[in-house]
């Protein structure tokens, strides 16, 4: 009886004990389930995130999370998909399904209009399990958001600095590069071809440098807006530095023509939409473009290949004058590479002081002295002389003339001052210079050619400026304003080359012009029957009728200074009177014609 009761006891002592430790095992892992949830609740109250979760049949059953651009703070079970900030509600019902199906995390991105700001947010889903108590078996989807609006704005601002140009905000050269090498690849496979248009600004330099980059810069910008304006969604569109552009159209060609056709239509747009002059700060800019073109062809071309070779043409339209375009020719690349070569050269030249003016004397029909023309020569330690035919274009082309032209109005006040001092000058000699048609683009005509003439102290009527013809019919109401600053501050005028052009007898009498020179292929002519005496007696009859002086250059031989003479010429220039020489020669020359 007594080991019974011990046994029962026993046995309800240890179901006590048992109990006590269940209960402090309860008590514990009840402690350790607040302290997770206590963990859970403050990680959800200050994470940017919302939590929301969908059942199998992708219907809302509650939210997480605090969010007030979402403002998902009062949400209920009764919730659609079609109003929840999720984006499209079919998307959203496919994800869920897919995350079901393939128990992985899926990414989703989408935009909304929260708050009437436009914010990027990034979805995450996962499987949870056992969600539910009295439905263990069900599977639930974590579906969460996160507002990503910030490192979306910091990633395109670091993919425009990389692929996009700051100011005009067009690609630039690598992106450029890549997009042409994914063309060139695509040409390879399908044994197509493609083109590449390469642009630059025809003496946009001179503006950089005389106006400043503000208005530099707005002259690119506008640039940029017309070449949008022609290419569209044809191609694209980059600027790969300074005033450099390059098109590059989207579609390839089965055929080799078909694509150079519609380079040359791209060509001719793009030359079109700079007819009109840029204005910019009230003022008016007339610009230039060269465009080169090449072919994306051939299995060994790569984009380097067709960047050179589209910047070889585009200096070869260059050198045609410039405002045309053409195509990439083997050859070209010498004669670039000659250019270049040249360039620097004269670079080294004007460091050096190379280059000096030549005076060829101007005179009347009775043979006394009127003039002389300041002609530039290079003076080459090795070469000798260098025809400024050679050089001149070069010098032009790169934006250095407007340092040869001081040199030579130098010159010009070194020979002036020195004939005044020896008291050697009549009231009415003058020495001409000439003025590139390109020293018309920009306002800086008027300050080089006076800061130096006023550095010397010397009247500005001792000098004319000689123009050609095309300056006549290019951007007239801005070249005629220039020209009419410069002739109140008492310098005259000539156009050089009369006769070579064929629009402007319509305007010569609106320009403020002094003189004519009859151009040599005219007096070469002028014994060659009665049409080439004609020319010539013409173009005398409108100066004198007009009020301008005229003036005969290349004259070669007695017989045409006797002709001239005869048709009341007012002066002549040529070899047969004397030829250019520097300005010691010609203070010699001088003293022996009035000796003689």
């Amino acid at each position: 009886m007594d080991l019974k009761l011990i046994e029962r006891f026993t046995h309800l002592s240890g179901l006590a004990i048992e109990k006590a430790r269940s209960v402090a095992r309860e008590k514990t892992l009840s402690l350790e389930l607040q302290r997770s949830n206590d963990k859970l609740k403050a990680f959800i109250e200050v994470i940017p995130d919302l939590g929301i979760i969908f059942d199998e049949q992708a219907r809302y059953i509650e939210s997480y999370g605090a969010s007030n651009e979402l403002q998902c703070n009062s949400l209920s079970n009764e919730q659609r998909i079609s109003s929840l900030p999720l984006g499209d509600p079919n998307k959203v019902i496919s994800i869920i399904t897919k995350t079901l199906k393939t128990e992985q995390v899926q990414l989703y991105e989408y935009e909304l209009n929260c708050m009437g700001n436009r914010h990027i947010f990034e979805a995450r889903t996962s499987i949870i399990n056992n969600y539910l108590l009295d439905e263990p078996n069900k599977k639930h989807v974590l579906w969460m958001i996160r507002d990503i609006t910030e490192r979306k704005l910091a990633e395109e601002q670091v993919k425009k600095l990389v692929f996009y140009d700051p100011l005009t905000t067009l690609p630039n050269r690598r992106m450029l590069t890549d997009t042409l090498e994914l063309m060139i690849s695509e040409s390879k496979k399908q044994l197509s071809f493609g083109t590449l248009l390469f642009l630059d600004l025809n003496d946009f330099k001179r503006i950089n440098d005389s106006l400043g980059h503000v208005i530099g810069d707005e002259v690119l910008l506008e640039v940029a807006m017309r070449l949008k304006t022609v290419i569209k969604n044809a191609g694209i569109i980059a600027r790969i530095g300074g005033d450099e552009f390059v098109i590059l159209p989207k579609h390839l060609s089965s055929n080799k023509n078909n694509a150079q056709s519609q380079a040359i239509v791209c060509a001719k747009q793009i030359l079109d939409c700079f007819k009109n002059p840029f204005k910019i700060n009230n003022c008016s800019y007339k610009i230039t473009v060269s465009i080169g073109i090449s072919f994306i062809e051939g299995p060994d071309t790569t984009s380097n290949d067709v960047l050179k070779r589209a910047d070889t043409a585009m200096y070869s339209a260059k050198k045609f004058g410039g405002h045309r375009f053409a195509f990439y020719a083997p050859a070209l690349q010498h004669e670039l590479d000659l250019r270049l070569q040249l360039e620097s050269d004269i670079i080294t030249a004007i460091k050096e002081k190379q280059f000096a003016a030549y005076f060829q004397p101007q005179l009347d029909c009775q043979g006394n002295i009127i003039a002389a023309e300041a002609l530039i020569r290079w003076i080459h330690p090795i070469k000798g002389i260098i025809s400024p035919y050679y050089f001149i274009p070069v010098a032009e082309q790169s934006g250095l003339i407007d340092q040869l032209q001081s040199s030579v109005l130098f010159d010009a006040c070194m020979l002036i001052k020195t004939l005044e001092q020896t008291q050697q000058l009549h009231d009415s000699f003058c020495v001409a210079i000439n003025i590139s048609a390109c020293q018309f683009i920009t306002h800086s005509l008027y300050n080089n050619i006076v800061s130096i003439v006023d550095a010397f102290g010397i009247s500005p009527t001792r000098f004319k400026l000689e123009i050609t013809e095309s300056i006549l019919l290019d951007d007239m109401a801005e070249n005629i304003a220039q020209m009419q600053q410069l002739k109140a501050k008492g310098f005259r005028f000539s156009i050089d080359d009369f006769g070579t052009g064929y629009s402007s007898l319509a305007y010569i009498h609106t320009y403020p012009v002094d003189e004519l020179k009859i151009d040599k292929s005219f007096i070469d002519k002028i014994h060659e029957g009665k049409r080439g005496s004609a020319i010539v007696s013409t173009i005398i009859s409108l100066a004198h009728n007009l009020g301008f002086n005229v003036i005969a250059e290349g004259v070669e031989t007695a017989e045409q200074a006797k002709t001239l003479a005869q048709l009341n010429i007012t002066g002549m220039q040529g070899y047969y009177m004397a030829y250019p020489m520097p300005a010691a020669e010609f203070i010699s020359w001088l003293k022996q014609q009035r000796n003689s």
